[in-house]
């Protein structure tokens, strides 16, 4: 039986531990503990239920037909960068890596080898527009975070023209 989630105000939230372990084991969706601790509310250290899908990560389940969707209309992508996103959120998530937000770093997304309880993560993901020229600064202050925070950045693009994403390794390597 799929798991009925919750969709209030385009967001869309998972309400029983089952289903968070269910979609955490069976298709390595991670999402947002938001809720507050029944134990101590007043921390902010540790979450609780509900939990937050991203929008890449509710498509995705949606396009296998792995969920059932309660309440709002759950309409995503709705612009040429959340169709990239997408795009992008799959090809990762298809190589076998664990894929979250990367807002914290600066990215698109972070990429984990294994559940992001037992690894740290590996890549920071940037989505460079096809053809987009990137300044030898910007490239420098990519490489300097990835460097700070022990981590390689992963730059990615979509060729419109054949329909396929291109990944390139950066490296901060000191002389």
């Amino acid at each position: 039986m799929k798991p009925k989630l919750r969709c209030a105000s385009g967001q869309v939230m998972v309400t029983c531990a089952d289903d968070v372990l269910w979609l955490r084991t069976k298709h390595r969706i991670v999402g947002s503990l938001e809720g507050s601790h029944p134990a101590n509310p007043l921390q902010n250290n540790y979450f609780g239920l509900p939990l937050f899908l991203m929008p890449e990560e509710t498509a995705l389940l949606i396009e296998r037909d792995a969920i059932c969707i309660e309440g709002d209309k759950f309409a995503w992508p709705q612009s040429e960068r959340d169709q990239l996103r997408f795009k992008l959120f799959k090809d990762l998530h298809s190589r076998g890596f664990f894929v979250t937000q990367g807002i914290k770093f600066g990215g698109e997304y972070l990429l984990y080898p294994g559940d992001p309880l037992r690894y740290h993560s590996s890549h920071i993901v940037s989505l460079v527009d096809h053809g987009q020229t990137v300044a030898a600064r910007e490239l420098i202050t990519l490489g300097r975070v990835c460097t700070a925070v022990n981590k390689i950045r992963l730059l990615s693009s979509w060729n419109p023209h054949t329909d396929h994403i291109t990944h390139i390794t950066l490296n901060w390597s000191g002389f």
